[in-house]
């Protein structure tokens, strides 16, 4: 093993550990290859939402990344001795963690099996955090025994010095489930008051077990730079100043992360301790990138390039009937049908047609059969999708390739590397039922938004930071008020507030610091995941804000680079307001329009609406 670094981090947190982590996931990658490790591991609070862009982050550099989670488990804490609180206030918890009955212990993935655990542990915590009214929204955390019951291919360490499972009745429990190869103590050091001792009674529990010590560093940041940050981040996830905050908050920089020699160094008493981060580590193979395994609906049906093709050679006799194009639209159909052969996308479009026809089903109840508006279509397709004489064919686009003279190339063509993007528009009241109705059609194990995560931006961190600073609210207000929102011009804003004060440039470094940081997660505006097999083997599922939603913890780049098929079924306003136009007009001429009639697709028509819209 010459040249292995001494130590690999096996507990690291991200910026996705909301509130806590103040790094992204490709600056610990960066970091961890400029300090010579050879692995690290990502176990961001309750989420795996960062583990997709580490895989990314460390592609070609040298640094192998390690997926896993602290999970916050349902455990009675007040069993345990009141010694092992010091260092916090009576009844706060530990110096930087939440309050509660619930311990927080360390799981990583071993194989493709373990993955699919961790994913579905993960999903459990979150199943009743959703905020309902007169309540305040629950943190994340899962039953002991759900833990138990899908320990398979997962590593399961002991957990944080000051909240993990030093009880060895419980210990024992663990040990049962996951198997001295699958279960080791944890070791940290945190340089606290009572860290040499616990970590001798830890040594002992796990001799009585017969199981391995294993020592960490619970990273939190990527470098120094970032500790004061998060500092403050822990006053913002408890609501108060950080005066206040700090009993809660390190008393020192030991969560930043460091090289493998000052971690031996910090571990000197448990060697054994540091030689099993690497002896774990190389068995930790599971590859996201590799291994992950999605297929969306009609992906693996053999019959779909046929049924293709008889709808859209149905749909053709219908459209170019009355038409002189029919040939070339014919020529047309050929050659993207071939394309679309070739890459294998002959079920991405008729799911895409499903979708469409579940819309239909979902507009005639929104609009009723009588109303003028029941004439329109659902939904409009745009962007370089209205390109394609198939999508035309089969409703997903208005506009007819051939009149307009559009080129296919933009949209589809033999080289294409991922999936083609269709945007689908739809009035607001019919998208509003449409996509819990589709969670229904496909299972709501198989359906779910994609997530989306509000970064932190000038004026919103000069407001959440200014407070947590105890600046005065309304000087507080006036500067996030004059910021423009670029990262550059934070020092200049902050120029104009009172000088003479620290804390005012504390707060130009702070927001800096900040700045592009995932603030929380929420959903995406439209982007939908289906799946053949259920999305919690795949990736965590979380209930929305929104009754009747659910959401992927990943956001619209990752479900591209994990194969996640995006559908995006878009709420489009204007589309609202030509369906009340439609309504009005019939009410106020006694009769509804022929829409039947006016050519959409005539290129003079278009001429005079936009002359039209000039004028007005």
């Amino acid at each position: 093993m010459s040249g292995t670094p001494p130590y690999t981090e096996l507990h690291c947190h991200s910026a996705y550990s909301f509130l806590d982590g103040v790094s992204l996931p490709e600056e610990l990658a960066h970091t961890a290859a400029e300090l010579g490790y050879d692995a690290l591991a990502l176990t961001d609070h309750n989420s795996v939402s960062g583990s997709m862009e580490l895989a990314q982050a460390v592609a070609g550099g040298g640094v192998r990344p390690i997926h896993g989670a602290e999970i916050d488990v349902r455990v009675d804490l007040r069993q345990y001795a009141p010694s092992r609180r010091s260092g916090a206030r009576a009844g706060t918890g530990a110096p930087g963690e939440e309050p509660g009955d619930c311990a927080h212990l360390t799981l990583l993935v071993r194989d493709a099996r373990g993955w699919s655990n961790l994913c579905r542990i993960i999903t459990h915590a979150h199943a009743g955090t959703r905020t309902s009214p007169g309540r305040e929204r629950t943190e994340p955390s899962v039953a002991l025994s759900t833990l138990l019951d899908h320990a398979e291919g997962l590593v399961c360490l002991t957990g944080c010095a000051e909240r993990g499972v030093h009880e060895e009745p419980t210990a024992r429990e663990l040990l049962d489930a996951f198997g001295p190869e699958g279960l080791r103590v944890e070791l940290q050091r945190p340089y606290g008051r009572h860290d040499r001792a616990r970590n001798r009674a830890l040594a002992q529990l796990a001799h009585r077990l017969g199981v391995a010590c294993i020592a960490t560093g619970n990273v939190h940041a990527h470098a120094r730079s970032r500790a004061e940050l998060q500092d403050v981040f822990v006053a913002l996830r408890r609501h108060m100043t950080l005066d206040a905050s700090e009993p809660l908050r390190r008393g020192n920089h030991t969560h930043v992360m460091s090289t493998p020699a000052a971690m031996v160094g910090r571990f000197a008493d448990h060697p054994e301790a540091v030689r099993e981060t690497l002896l774990l580590s190389e068995q930790l193979t599971f590859d996201l990138k590799r291994e992950l395994v999605y297929r969306y609906p009609g992906s693996e049906d053999e019959s779909a390039p046929r049924r293709l093709a008889e709808l859209c050679r149905a749909r053709l006799e219908e459209r170019y009937e009355q038409t002189g194009a029919r040939a070339e639209a014919e020529t047309r159909l050929q050659e993207e049908l071939h394309v679309i052969d070739h890459l294998g996308l002959a079920g991405f479009f008729l799911l895409h047609h499903d979708m469409l026809e579940l819309a239909r089903e979902v507009a005639l109840e929104v609009r009723g059969r009588d109303t003028a508006r029941a004439l329109l279509a659902p939904g409009r397709g745009r962007g370089s999708s209205v390109s394609s004489v198939v999508c035309y064919l089969t409703g997903l686009s208005h506009i007819d390739p051939i009149a307009s003279r559009l080129l296919l190339g933009r949209f589809l063509h033999e080289d294409l590397r991922g999936l083609p993007d269709i945007d689908l528009d739809f009035p607001r009241d019919i998208r509003e039922i449409l996509i819990p109705r589709v969670h229904e059609r496909y299972g709501r194990d198989r359906a779910a938004l994609v997530a989306a995560f509000p970064t932190f931006r000038a004026r919103g961190a000069i407001r959440e930071l200014g407070k947590a600073l105890g600046l005065p609210p309304a000087e507080i207000e006036r500067v996030a008020r004059a910021a423009d929102g670029r990262r550059g011009d934070v020092e200049r804003d902050i120029e104009a507030a009172p000088t003479g004060s620290v804390r005012w440039r504390w707060l130009a470094q702070l927001v800096k610091e900040a700045y592009g940081l995932p603030r929380h997660l929420s959903q995406h505006s439209g982007g939908m995941v289906v799946s053949t097999r259920p999305l919690i083997d795949c990736c965590p599922v979380a209930p929305s804000a929104m009754e009747g939603r659910q959401m992927v913890q990943w956001d619209k780049d990752s479900c591209a680079d994990a194969g996640f098929l995006k559908i995006d079924l878009l709420g489009l306003g204007m589309l609202s307001a030509v369906e009340r136009c439609v309504d009005e007009i019939a009410r106020t001429r006694g009769a509804p329009i022929d829409l039947s009639r006016i050519p959409f697709d005539d290129p003079k028509t278009f001429a005079a609406i936009r002359e039209a819209d000039t004028v007005g």
